[in-house]
């Protein structure tokens, strides 16, 4: 894919250059926002394959209304957006874990884990560092505002979210990562 040899990423990988993970086994693996992002940085081509991979947004909303709503609306507006739904914490790990989605819009008072202790824990992992956290709460305080930045979100929306300024955020994060 590449045009380079497999040691060749396997050095790159040993070296730090390119983060990957490893299998059970020992086998490396890299993402794929991973390398475009390091071949980008080098000036080297990207793939077609790599290219083409759709944005993934992943909605995490316990509320029964407005979570399936953000994402019908999502669907809607940027159908150019593959966009998932968690209604807690835990299943949102699961899902960032196995669909790896570029984005997260983040309810921070959610059942079993809320989105404080989401957040840091997608912040503090090598897989998921990259991910980009928008935080939402209907408990619009300085306090919880500067915890959750502290955590990792880029942005804090309160509760009803203005769906235009969030549009607008995804525009921009979508268009800088293409």
């Amino acid at each position: 894919m590449l045009g380079v040899s497999s040691q060749t990423i396997a050095n790159w990988i040993d070296q730090g250059q390119l983060p990957a993970g490893r299998t059970p086994g020992g086998h490396r693996r890299v993402q794929a926002q991973d390398l475009r992002t390091f071949l980008t940085a080098r000036g080297l081509r990207v793939p077609d394959e790599l290219i083409a991979r759709q944005q993934t947004l992943l909605v995490v909303e316990d509320d029964p209304q407005v979570g399936p709503w953000l994402v019908t609306r999502l669907n809607a507006t940027r159908p150019d957006l593959r966009v998932l739904l968690a209604q807690d914490g835990f299943r949102a790990g699961e899902l960032v874990a196995g669909e790896r989605p570029d984005t997260v819009l983040l309810d921070i008072y959610l059942p079993g884990i809320d989105g404080f202790e989401v957040c840091r824990r997608l912040k503090a992992r090598r897989d998921s560092a990259a991910t980009t956290v928008i935080a939402m709460s209907a408990n619009n305080t300085p306090e919880v505002r500067e915890t959750i930045l502290e955590a990792g979100a880029i942005a804090f929306l309160p509760k009803p979210v203005d769906f235009g300024r969030l549009l607008a955020m995804l525009e921009q994060r979508t268009s800088a990562s293409a």
